[in-house]
């Protein structure tokens, strides 16, 4: 069944859920709130297990804490930075830029393909659980008041939160806002970390071959196949831009499950054509780099799962790490800019980190809108 086909059925789950309890049974189920494509799922009762886990190590916690004020300020720093020198590349060394320079917001369905939600939605869930987990149990250990903690799920992007009691979170001392605030970043990237010193310790450095991702109705060449060779020539995402084949009469794609031989057409014989291009012109329509295990060859379904899901965790929960300690509203960045402000005593807290985050949302939207500028619309 076709993705989208899936996901039109979703979308009408939702809505027939949303009618039957909403206007049929007219029922409510305790801490659970349901609209149209978004619903939460709230307890009430998270102080008990968060004042277990703080309890256990407090003096673990409280460094963690303590750290975490420190590597947000770095990342609130760095976040700037990287923003700034990148959209300097794009105004004034534009020769330069390449992928590296990209930045586009996670949208599914629009800037990621929707093949890749599996991915997403694993990592998505293990970012929320150990950002929000961190929040909660930082500020219990702080003796703050959590009110609730849950999750909700708009369409199909879970989501989760820790909710505070604001009064007592904005009469807290501007360390225990800091503190606080900052957890939930320094979760992330040590995940982030870790998954990407995984990543070096499980797989090759080098790439092991393309694998088929989609192809047409007729093509021989099965997905998940992994492409090796091409008469001989290794095949790789660089090869694939900038090797030719001079065609015989014959071809031979050498995968990692089996051979396969064409026959060339006698007035295309002689001809020299991109390895990107005869690739696709035998009914395969999408390929990604394939990298396999540093020992052992492994079922290539099974290698390539693996690398993606790894590959996606590593890149939100970084990219969550940084972004969320940008100083825009609604971000924890601005929770420790207004914080660490008000421990300094100046005046107009609030116009100041009204100013950051006009400023930030600009620099963002000036370097997405360059990114599409030099390389058009795509999806990850």
């Amino acid at each position: 069944m076709r993705v989208e086909l899936v996901l039109a059925a979703i979308a009408a789950a939702w809505i027939l859920a949303y009618v039957l309890l909403k206007y049929v049974f007219r029922r409510s189920m305790a801490g659970l709130t349901i609209y149209p494509l978004f619903l939460i799922l709230r307890s009430r009762s998270v102080t008990g297990p968060l004042d277990r886990i703080a309890e256990k190590a407090p003096r673990f916690w409280d460094a963690v804490s303590r750290a975490a004020i420190v590597v947000g300020v770095g990342l609130s720093a760095f976040a700037i930075y990287i923003l700034s020198s990148n959209l300097s590349t794009y105004l004034f060394r534009p020769e330069t830029v390449g992928p590296q320079n990209i930045v586009i917001p996670l949208i599914i369905g629009v800037t990621i393909r929707i093949e890749q939600i599996p991915y997403l939605l694993l990592a998505f869930g293990i970012v929320l659980l150990t950002h929000e987990g961190l929040h909660g149990i930082i500020a219990r250990r702080e003796g703050l008041p959590v009110k609730s903690a849950g999750i909700f799920l708009v369409f199909i992007l879970p989501g989760g939160f820790v909710e505070p009691d604001e009064e007592a979170f904005r009469k807290s001392t501007p360390g225990a806002r800091m503190r606080v605030a900052a957890v939930g970043s320094f979760a992330n990237l040590v995940v982030g970390f870790l998954v990407v010193l995984a990543m070096v310790g499980i797989f090759s450095p080098y790439e092991g071959g393309l694998i088929v991702v989609q192809t047409e109705s007729d093509s021989r060449i099965p997905i998940n196949e992994v492409i090796v060779e091409i008469d001989g020539i290794p095949v790789n995402s660089r090869t694939a831009r900038a090797v030719n084949i001079t065609l015989g009469e014959t071809l031979r794609v050498s995968g990692l499950n089996d051979t396969y031989t064409f026959n060339i057409r006698p007035e295309a014989v002689g001809m020299s054509i991109p390895l990107g291009t005869l690739v696709r012109s035998l009914g395969i329509t999408q390929v990604d780099v394939y990298t396999p295990l540093r020992w052992g060859v492994g079922d290539p379904t099974t290698v390539y799962t693996l690398y993606k899901s790894l590959y996606w965790l590593q890149l939100v929960s970084l990219g969550v790490a940084v972004f969320n300690m940008l100083p825009i509203h609604m971000l924890d960045g601005s929770i420790m800019l207004r914080a660490f402000l008000e421990r300094l005593r100046v005046k107009r807290v609030g116009e100041a980190s009204t100013l950051a985050t006009v400023a930030c949302l600009l620099l963002l939207a000036s370097n997405i809108f360059m990114t599409y500028s030099f390389f058009g619309f795509f999806q990850l």
